[in-house]
């Protein structure tokens, strides 16, 4: 039997690994140098953005819950059939000799027995597979984008060899990644960002995924061109941050994330307490993963390389942006994410952050001047 390698926390490419690309990927490559989309799209992926570096999640960020769930189920599954396969198999040293002697009493024990240590070996084969790749390992997997050296790194493990390093140039291969996902009453369709390691005949070594999942091949190419015009142009024409990952996360945090945004409204509200419960669940089975990971560590000489330069306007989250949940002038945060976010904005000070009413006045200030 074939596993994902630890680096795919939701499996993509193992099954594509020494193989060619097919004709979906092929068809839908994306070129550095050349625009997919009018459209510019940024959905929610950033940890943090400047002049210099963009840093942007990988597609499991937000669906750490749904293994640490499957493990829960399946680990339980499978203690529960260890536990009757084992009753099973005690029960002649603890049943009458009458009892023994009924018909169909060792053959119903033996069936018994298989199927409960089969069932045992089954689920705890699914629970093993998720945890190899989702627990004990790191918390996040960040991606940085930097327009100084050109280049995309990667954290995937936090074994040797864990950090991979992309060169931004026409000869990557950038694509439009496509799967068929199984809903509850019917599949559907989602895309995302990828980039293919190939070797010399074209075959697929590694891949990774930059962001997270969309619902339309319209918005991947939106999600690209993001990524693209801030390669090539910079930070300066591009939309507002739809909201800012904490690179530390609270359980409130995840629990805000498994519910799967906020809601306004009698009709909302009342849909937030019918699935409240199956959130907080969601978000305990988050936790469980986070809690036995590490964060991740940048090597001294990628930090370097990505640290922003003093007084950048484009420097974001600002001192007073919010975390975790929609930020900029339409933001709608709780009294909660007020408070944290009053909480931080002096150690983002210290760290030199500036406020959103400072950037604004030194990009008035620096176009005054080139005018």
């Amino acid at each position: 039997m074939k596993f994902p390698t630890k680096d795919e926390r939701t499996p993509f490419y193992f099954r594509q690994q020494g193989k060619p690309l097919g004709k979906w990927e092929q068809e839908h490559r994306l070129h550095v140098g050349q625009p997919a989309s009018e459209h510019v799209l940024e959905s929610g992926n950033i940890y943090r953005i400047d002049s210099t570096c963009l840093e942007i999640t990988d597609e499991s960020q937000a669906r750490m819950q749904n293994v640490g769930l499957l493990w829960i189920i399946c680990s339980a599954f499978a203690s529960f059939s260890l536990f009757y396969g084992l009753l099973l198999a005690t029960s002649p040293f603890r049943d009458s000799e009458e009892m023994m002697a009924k018909n169909g009493y060792w053959f119903g024990t033996i069936v018994g027995i298989l199927l409960g240590f089969s069932s045992a070996g089954f689920f705890g084969l699914l629970a093993f597979d998720p945890m190899r790749r989702n627990m004990f390992t790191l918390k996040r997997r960040p991606i940085r984008l930097n327009r100084k050296t050109r280049r995309i790194y990667a954290i995937r493990t936090k074994d040797p060899g864990g950090i991979w390093e992309v060169p931004w140039n026409h000869d990557e291969f950038f694509c439009v990644g496509h799967r068929r996902m199984g809903g509850l009453s019917r599949a559907y369709d989602m895309y995302d960002i990828r980039h293919y390691q190939l070797d010399a005949s074209g075959n697929v070594v590694r891949a990774f995924v930059l962001g997270q999942f969309v619902f339309t091949l319209e918005e991947a190419y939106a999600q690209w061109e993001y990524y693209r015009r801030y390669m090539q142009d910079g930070p300066a024409g591009l939309p507002e941050p739809y909201r800012f990952w904490a690179p530390r996360e609270t359980f409130w945090e995840g629990y805000k994330i498994c519910r799967g945004g906020k809601f306004s409204g009698a009709f909302f509200t009342l849909t937030d307490v019918i699935f409240a419960p199956f959130a907080l669940l969601d978000a305990i089975a988050r936790w469980l993963v986070l809690v036995t990971c590490s964060d991740p560590v940048w090597p001294p000489e990628i930090e370097a390389a990505c640290k922003p330069m003093p007084n950048d306007p484009y420097a974001r989250p600002y001192a007073d942006d919010y975390i975790g949940v929609p930020s900029g002038p339409d933001a709608r945060p709780s009294r909660e994410d007020l408070a944290r976010m009053l909480d931080q904005q002096q150690e983002r000070r210290k760290g030199g952050a500036l406020t959103r009413a400072e950037a604004e006045a030194l990009l008035r200030s620096t176009t005054e001047q080139t005018t």
